[in-house]
Formats: C-alpha cells, sequence, structure tokens
C-alpha cells in the first residue's frame, strides 16, 4: 500500500472492508500503459523517465545498442527537446505525451518518407478517437488543430550503405497543456476539446494506431497510408512557399508521389517534387 501511494495512488482504509482506490496519479507508469495496450510489437519494451534531455536521444543511444524493435521511451518533461529542423519543442511537466519508438522496418531508404506519413496518419487516427476531434495534417506531419499546432513528429535513422538499421519516430502530443502554457501557433487537445484527457489512455490508442499503421507499411499497403494522409491533408490544394537547402519555391501542393514525396506545380506549370522542407501556407 505504501509503494502505490508513493507512485501517487490515492487509497482509504474503509472500516471492516479494506482498502479502497480513490484517486489515481497523473503520471505515466510502465506497468499502467502495458496493462491496457493491444499492440503487441510497439511498446514491447517501455521506459518511463521523469525528466530526460530528450526521448530521441535515449531512444537513439538504445537503438545502436540493438534494443528490441517498438522499444518506447517516454518521459513526463524534456530539457531539450527538439522538433524538425532543429526547433525547439516546448515539454511542461505531465502535461503532454513526449515519447520516442524505436522500428526496425524492412524498407529500403528511398521509401522511408512513408514511414514519416505513416507515422502522421497514425497518431491522427488515435486522436480522433480518442480525443473526438479531427486534426489536419501539414506537410509532411505537423498535426494541425484550426491551423495551429497540436503535435509534431520527427525521425532520425541509422544506415549503413542503402540498409536501414532502425528510424526513431519521435512524438510530442499537447494534451493537457493549458492556454497560458503553449507558445503563439499551439493548441492542445484540452483547448480543443475543452475537457481534460488521460494520458495513458491516449497514449494507449496512439501505441495501438502505430503498431496498425507500421503493419500496412511492412506489408507495402503504401496506397492505404497516401489516401489516408490525403483525407486529413491542409496542404493538397494549398499555395505554399517551400524552403529547403535548395532555396525557396512557390507553387500550388497538387498530390504525393509514390514514395511520399509533396508535388509542387509552380506558376510557369513545372511540378517540382520534394522530399523534405519547411512550408509556410500562403493565403
Amino acid at each position: 500500500m505504501q509503494e502505490l501511494r508513493s507512485q501517487g495512488y490515492e487509497i482509504t482504509a474503509v472500516p471492516h472492508l479494506g482498502y479502497q482506490l480513490t484517486g489515481l496519479p497523473d503520471k505515466l507508469l510502465a506497468f499502467e500503459i502495458k496493462a491496457g495496450l493491444k499492440s503487441k510489437t510497439v511498446g514491447k519494451n517501455i521506459i518511463v523517465m521523469d525528466t530526460v534531455t530528450s526521448t530521441m536521444d535515449e531512444a537513439f543511444r538504445l537503438g545502436m545498442e540493438g534494443c528490441c524493435e517498438g522499444t518506447v521511451v517516454c518521459a513526463e518533461t524534456q530539457t531539450k527537446g527538439r522538433g524538425r529542423l532543429g526547433r525547439v519543442w516546448l515539454s511542461p511537466k505531465s502535461k503532454g505525451l513526449y515519447f520516442s519508438v524505436v522500428l526496425r522496418p524492412t524498407l529500403p531508404l528511398n521509401q522511408l518518407a512513408l514511414l514519416t506519413l505513416m507515422s502522421a496518419v497514425a497518431l491522427a487516427e488515435a486522436i480522433e478517437e480518442a480525443g473526438r476531434i479531427k486534426p489536419s495534417i501539414k506537410w509532411p506531419n505537423d498535426l494541425l488543430w484550426e491551423d495551429r499546432k497540436l503535435a509534431g513528429i520527427l525521425t532520425e535513422l541509422r544506415a549503413e550503405s542503402d540498409q536501414v538499421k532502425f528510424v526513431v519516430v519521435g512524438i510530442g502530443l499537447n494534451v493537457n497543456t493549458p492556454a497560458h502554457q503553449v507558445i503563439a501557433g499551439a493548441s492542445s487537445l484540452k483547448i480543443a476539446a475543452g475537457r481534460s484527457f488521460n494520458r495513458v489512455e491516449v497514449f494507449q490508442s496512439i501505441l495501438s494506431s502505430l503498431e496498425k499503421w507500421y503493419g500496412k507499411l511492412l506489408h507495402r499497403d503504401f496506397l492505404d497510408i497516401t489516401e489516408a494522409w490525403k483525407e486529413r491533408s491542409s496542404t493538397l490544394n494549398k499555395r505554399l512557399r517551400l524552403t529547403d537547402p535548395t532555396g525557396t519555391i512557390e507553387g500550388e501542393a497538387v498530390d504525393l508521389d509514390e514514395d511520399g514525396s509533396l508535388l509542387i506545380r509552380k506558376d510557369s506549370g513545372v511540378i517540382i517534387k520534394k522530399t523534405a522542407g519547411d512550408i509556410l501556407l500562403l493565403r
């Protein structure tokens, strides 16, 4: 009893009956996450940390050490959480889900962009089920609610020649973050839905959805992934400005290529294929 109380469970002694559980801790506990988890691979090994510099760094280290596929590293807060293009990801303690998953897909390097799209679809579907809200996806993998950033996804990999050794998928989701703790242009599930969420239940939903869509990726069901992504896209058929190391272009996002690249039609009519970049939607 003392051990459970030390972890934040509220337990009351009831005369002649024993003990009654009267309150649950707002904490991520590995055994609670696994207890209701439906997936078999994603979440097979769950490591929960209170504070970490970045779950990406910890997961990448474990990947290098040969950890099993589906290993998940999550933390209550990150001191140096990061997003795409070196951006900082703020991680208010016990308010969001900040985690990274180690995957070992048998895919060639030129198809790994689809893993990024798959992760965004899986996260969006889980949020729809858990939160009863429908986020959109900004290419390639930012989740938006009413044009405000709800979640971000970062992928990093280790490869030798053309062989992928492992990929780390990092996800940051604002769950119960109040309005005064989100940066300008961001949102949270609590803000969007008008209520607080059980983070363990949301986490379980995300991990189960990731396993489902990862299975589609491994079975080469690429069309299912790209079509699901298109249905949720806030980017396609919009005019945008894309910046990458080669420069900046403007045009209309017209489609996804079969490998997950974005196809942009410039004003001249020429269609440019982009596999990465930072986009700004233009009104």
